[in-house]
């Protein structure tokens, strides 16, 4: 019954790969839409807490703390260090007359501490060299292609490309530039206090969460883990813009379509072999094992048309990737699991028709013209 019609079958699957890859796809790039948001978390690995304003929502909006409130931390019982940490944006101007808002990243000149986990060219130590930048290797393409000896003006100071590094960006910078605390300030000058976020690394043997609970008892900081920390961007990112909304609409609208269809075939196609079924039911096969082959035609279409969509928003995540395209996707395999599940779900809801139509069905309609 199922491969005998090809045209319904085709169509079948189509409809179901459709609405596999808009959920796959627009899963994807919303969860890396979600993990850009994140910032510099993406990249800083060496802390355990982060430190910041008590009034915190997301890593990229902050009130910037003071050296007094860095000696405080540093005070703590259990905090093996403490450094500052710069976020900030400026713009550089290139040689063509054009310009390239990028954000800069100031990280301490003596531990750099902070600093890109893979360096492409140079060395992160050439940092403690005069007016020197380390510039994210996609955004340097972005930057008119700059190299390692390439003299920048950025917010109208002088910038030596001293190195190039492999870094994650977030989805409202254009490019990323190292550099160390003091030009980092020089380069995007802020007010009186000038550090974004304390870094705090916890002695050996020594319970993180209490001294993130010592940090917190100064009252005027507020000390998170770096899953707390995304945690809190991701929910205000979701909550608080229209992204969630947004993608959430999308999504929807695949299973919709996936139900709609995968219903208006099934059961055209049920009506179409309801004789078939007639002659089982005269047979003596049981109501069970007829909705058993329903479910088991579903079943199939549905492993189908997942697989096919899936195996579409997979190839499409990895040549994204390949290609450092800015669109952000990131395909974990729980979207996998929860995607195939609910093509399922969608299969199973547009067969509920069908199922129906074939407990009703009465053995006499075989013998019907």
């Amino acid at each position: 019954m199922l491969f005998g019609d090809r045209s319904k079958y085709v169509t079948l699957v189509a409809g179901l790969a459709f609405a596999a890859l808009l959920m796959c796809q627009q899963g994807a790039i919303f969860l890396g839409l979600l993990t850009q948001a994140t910032g510099p978390l993406q990249n800083v690995r060496q802390p355990d807490l982060w430190v910041a304003d008590p009034g915190i929502t997301w890593v990229a909006e902050y009130r910037a703390l003071s050296d007094e409130k860095l000696a405080r931390v540093r005070s703590v019982p259990g905090v093996e260090w403490a450094e500052p940490f710069f976020s900030a944006y400026a713009v550089v101007e290139l040689a063509d007359n054009r310009f390239k808002r990028v954000q800069i990243l100031g990280i301490p000149r003596t531990t750099l501490v902070g600093r890109p986990e893979q360096m492409v060219e140079g060395r992160v130590e050439d940092l403690w060299r005069p007016d020197a930048i380390v510039v994210e290797e996609h955004s340097a393409r972005l930057m008119n292609g700059v190299k390692v000896g390439d003299v920048l003006k950025i917010n109208d100071r002088r910038a030596v490309v001293v190195g190039l590094c492999k870094a994650k960006r977030g989805f409202e910078s254009n490019g990323i530039v190292y550099t160390t605390f003091d030009n980092a300030v020089r380069y995007s000058p802020v007010g009186r206090e000038r550090i974004s976020y304390v870094l705090v690394k916890v002695k050996p043997g020594s319970d993180v969460s209490r001294v993130q609970q010592s940090i917190n008892a100064l009252g005027d900081a507020a000390a998170f883990t770096p899953t707390q920390f995304r945690d809190r961007t991701v929910f205000f990112i979701v909550v608080a813009t229209g992204i969630g909304v947004n993608f959430g609409i999308t999504i929807a609208l695949g299973f919709v379509v996936g139900l709609l269809l995968s219903a208006a075939i099934f059961y055209q196609f049920t009506l179409e072999n309801l004789r078939y079924f007639a002659v089982l039911k005269a047979l003596g096969t049981s109501t069970r094992r007829l909705i058993g082959m329903v479910l088991l035609q579903a079943l199939i279409v549905g492993v189908i048309g997942f697989g096919i969509g899936a195996g579409a928003a997979g190839a499409f995540t990895m040549i994204s990737k390949k290609f450092e395209s800015d669109l952000a996707s990131y395909f974990p395999w729980q979207l996998l699991v929860g995607a195939f599940f609910a093509t399922l779900f969608t299969i199973g809801l547009g067969s509920l028709l069908s199922i129906r139509r074939v407990i009703r069905v009465q053995p006499g309609m075989v013998f019907t013209a």
